[in-house]
This record gives C-alpha cells, structure tokens and sequence, in this order.
C-alpha cells in the first residue's frame, strides 16, 4: 500500500527530525510544503532526508491560512497513493496498533477515517532526535478541534474541502457509497511542548499575520501571546492522562 504525506512547514528546525522520523516509518513518500521557512528546515531536509520532496508556497514573511487551507486542499490532487495523510508538522496520525491498523486499511479500502484528536504537553523539549517522540511525550489531553480528517483516499475522494485550519472538511466522493468510515485513528497535535519554545514560535506567527487572518481572527491564539500558552498548560494540568502506553 502506497502511502503519501503532505506536511505544511514554517520554521520548524526543532520539530521537523520528530516528524520526518516518524511518517518515513510508514509513508512511501513525503512531501514537506515550505511556506518560506527561513531557519535551517529546509538544509535539514537536503543534508539528512534527502528523499523528502520540497514545494515551496506562500508569500515572504506572511501568514495567510487561506492560503495555507487552499494547499492543502489541492496538493495531493496528483497523487497515486492509495492514501494520502494532509497534516500540520506537529500532528501525528496514530495508533497503538500501526503496521497491524495499516494492514487493515489496506484490506477493507474507506475513502476517509474517523480521527481522535489530542494535544500532547512537554514542560522541555524532547531534543533527543534518536529517540521517538512517542516514548518522550506520553500526556496529553483530549481535544475535540484535532478530530481531523488527515488521511483519506485520493482514489475515492474528488475534493476534501478543508475549513479554514483544516479543522473540519465537507468531503466530495467519486461515486457513491464510499462515504462510509471504517477506522479510527488518533491524531496526537505536539504542539505544547514546553512554555519557551511556543513563547518563540508565536511570536514569529504574530509577526508575520496577514490583514486577512487578523480581520477574520484567523491564528487569534499567536495575537494573544504569553497568556494563550499559560493557560493551555495551566487547564492542562487539571486534565492530563497517558494517551501512549
């Protein structure tokens, strides 16, 4: 089974060895969407991945999510995986189970999967690139808005139709009867991974916010600074447990 991922990237120097480690395990190819980064993600991807495709998109130093919506919306069009995995870098689609789920995927064939969205919270870092990100960071809380439609057929489905942050979808099928959704996965969102890190990436969000994200309060959360993160992780607190055993 032909599994192909599209992975939005901004400036993820940090993440981006947690993220390409993990899909290289499963996808048969990966193609990073650079939204002109301009710290070492993309020298990262030349000198150490060098499989991993590179399409650049976007404008210089600007945030637009409709732009962003309207890439992921279109980019895996082409595609002849059987599936298609349409994802943020800090997202990943998981399950306990992986080779044994992929393996059923493969044999029962939906258009589309049901996904369980988490966000998953670290007080550091995890640097250690050597060691999955999976067994660094095992907490997380439930999040109803990371309940994604991440992975899908491009064979089965004619137009995903992403929201705006991908959040939700209104899926158009080439023929009927393949609406049917057959598995679950879960898709742990590392984005919380401690307070000094977010304090410098949404920073760098904020600074390059379009006038069309901030009319239509599109990434409201970087406007909001310091106090968005601390109060993610303080209401975090009250509600962790081990999502990965």
């Amino acid at each position: 089974m032909k599994i192909s991922a599209y992975i939005l990237c901004f400036n993820e120097s940090l993440m981006i060895r947690h993220t390409l480690n993990y899909y290289s395990k499963f996808c048969t190819e990966i193609t990073v969407l650079n939204n002109n980064s301009t710290d070492d993600s993309i020298k990262i991807i030349t000198n150490e991945y060098p499989d991993v495709k590179i399409k650049n998109f976007g404008e210089p130093n600007l945030y637009r999510e409709d732009i962003q919506t309207d890439i992921k919306n279109n980019c895996w069009k082409e595609s002849d995986a059987d599936y298609v995995i349409v994802c943020d870098m800090d997202e990943f689609l998981y399950a306990e189970n992986l080779p044994e789920k992929l393996k059923l995927l493969e044999e029962q064939k939906p258009a589309i999967c049901s996904v369980i969205g988490y966000e998953m919270f670290s007080k550091k870092f995890p640097k250690d690139y050597k060691i999955s990100l999976l067994d660094q960071v095992k907490y997380g809380v439930r999040n109803y808005r990371f309940d994604k439609t991440i992975i899908f057929s491009p064979k089965k489905v004619k137009n995903i139709n992403f929201d705006y942050g991908a959040h939700s979808c209104d899926p158009e099928f080439y023929a009927s009867g393949n609406q049917d959704i057959l598995f679950e996965f879960k898709l742990l969102h590392f984005k919380y991974l401690s307070k000094k890190y977010l304090y410098k990436k949404h920073l760098k969000y904020m600074k390059r916010m379009s006038k069309i994200n901030i009319v239509n309060r599109w990434g409201a959360e970087y406007t909001e600074g310091k106090k968005h993160i601390d109060k993610k992780f303080e209401l975090a607190k009250k509600h962790l447990f081990k999502i990965i055993p």
